[in-house]
């Protein structure tokens, strides 16, 4: 499942993002200009020292180097008493260079005039404690401004998308299964939102419509079933009150009755179950599982058809459902003609469990076949002669009712179907007493 993202905070870091680096690339720029000119205004402080030094030691060769708080002169000469300078100005060539001198860094300009050199030392280490200071200010510079787009960009992308935040609430209010949606794009000006709406417009009252034809439907068809139901309802009661009747016949009519009433508790339940509301149909109380699937058995022992197959009841421990009567029997019914159809010799053993109920065949088995798959509607097994519809269904009622069911391999080589009342992702949900 994709993680959910909040399309404000997209905005808002995008734009976080964009300050933060048009502010840094400012910045980076500030900064070299900076140091490139005072570099140069260093440079030329040291070129008008070198030319006025030159000057007086031309008009008096007694000349002292000049020597203040930032600038340093002095006069190499071939002959020359040159102990007090320092061994590195003695090396330096003509030209600029950088030097570390008892421990300050100087920017140096050297000058050959004749058999003299002429150096010039600035002291630079004011400059770089306020070009660390200039740095650190711009380095807060840019995050402070990151932070202002931050902010800013989460404020403008509210008020941005708050047409669209509008919108999804008024579609969230909207129950089209209730009433006609009104509609939503006359409601917002803006050309991009009222295309959104617009097309929500349509499928809401597409969705409203499909909804009403399937109250529709099943209406429809819930009534015309009950009346034929009815008449061969009232026709095997009108007999079966015939004393004239012999026992085989009764007999007969009472199955023919026991008939109607189960297709009539399974027309409801697979009503209910194609309605998009839940119904009462399919929460009601407590239902005897036991009784169920001893109705079961009898019932589906018929598909044997004189195969060597023994359809057997085994209960462990009789479970406690809250479910329909019909719903269960359909379940079961399912997974018992299933398991029927597949097995030509051995067993069908339903079992009884306190949270499930098993139905273990010694069959064909899955073989390579994908279990989920086999839930799918309209796939079917090898050799299987039927729609594919019957694990479907079983499927869909599980999961209205919060059941579920598996198809595994059976520890006799056939299939065993599992039905959980509880599954486990249901019991971590269920707080500890």
């Amino acid at each position: 499942m994709t993680a959910r993202r909040s399309l404000r905070n997209r905005v808002a870091v995008t734009l976080a993002v964009f300050g933060g680096v048009v502010s840094l690339a400012l910045a980076v720029i500030i900064y070299w200009v900076s140091h490139d000119l005072e570099r140069r205004l260093i440079d030329e402080t040291l070129s008008a020292e070198l030319d006025d030094y030159v000057e007086r030691r031309a008009r008096n060769p007694r000349s002292l180097p000049e020597r203040t708080a930032t600038i340093r002169a002095f006069v190499v000469t071939p002959h020359g008493n040159h102990n007090q300078i320092p061994q590195a100005v003695k090396d330096l060539r003509p030209g600029r260079h950088r030097l570390l001198l008892d421990g300050i860094p100087y920017r140096t300009a050297v000058r050959e005039v004749g058999e003299q050199r002429f150096v010039v030392l600035y002291d630079v280490s004011a400059l770089r404690r306020r070009e660390q200071w200039f740095l650190l200010l711009l380095a807060g510079s840019v995050i402070l401004i990151t932070v202002i787009s931050a902010v800013a960009g989460r404020w403008l992308a509210g008020r941005t998308i708050a047409p669209v935040t509008e919108l999804m609430r008024r579609v969230s209010e909207l129950r089209p299964e209730e009433d006609p949606p009104p509609p939503l794009a006359e409601l917002f000006p803006w050309h991009e939102v009222q295309y959104l709406a617009a097309d929500f417009d349509s499928y809401l009252q597409r969705l409203h419509d499909f909804i009403e034809r399937e109250r529709l439907f099943t209406g429809d068809v819930s009534h015309e079933l009950r009346t034929p139901l009815a008449v061969i309802q009232g026709a095997t009661e009108l007999l079966t009150a015939d004393p004239n009747m012999d026992e085989k016949n009764r007999l007969r009519i009472a199955r023919i009755d026991r008939a109607v009433a189960e297709m009539g508790e399974i027309s409801g339940a697979l009503l209910a179950l194609a309605r998009e509301q839940d119904t009462p149909t399919l929460h009601p109380g407590e239902c005897d599982v036991l009784a169920v699937a001893e109705e079961l058995i009898p019932r589906y022992s018929q598909l044997l058809r004189g195969k060597p197959v023994a359809l057997t009841l085994e209960v462990v421990e009789p479970p406690k459902v809250a479910v329909d009567h019909a719903v269960l029997a359909m379940v079961l019914g399912n997974l018992l003609r299933n398991a029927l159809t597949f097995t030509d010799t051995g067993e069908v053993k339903l079992r009884l469990k306190a949270d499930a109920i098993e139905v273990e065949d010694t069959g064909q088995g899955l073989g390579t076949l994908d279990p989920q798959q086999l839930f799918r509607p309209y796939v079917r097994g090898v050799n299987s002669e039927g729609a594919g519809l019957g694990l479907s269904l079983v499927q869909r009622l599980c999961e209205r009712q919060g059941w579920q069911v598996t198809l595994t391999a059976g520890p006799a080589g056939g299939t065993l179907a599992r039905l959980d009342f509880m599954p486990k992702s249901a019991q971590l949900d269920t707080p500890s007493s």
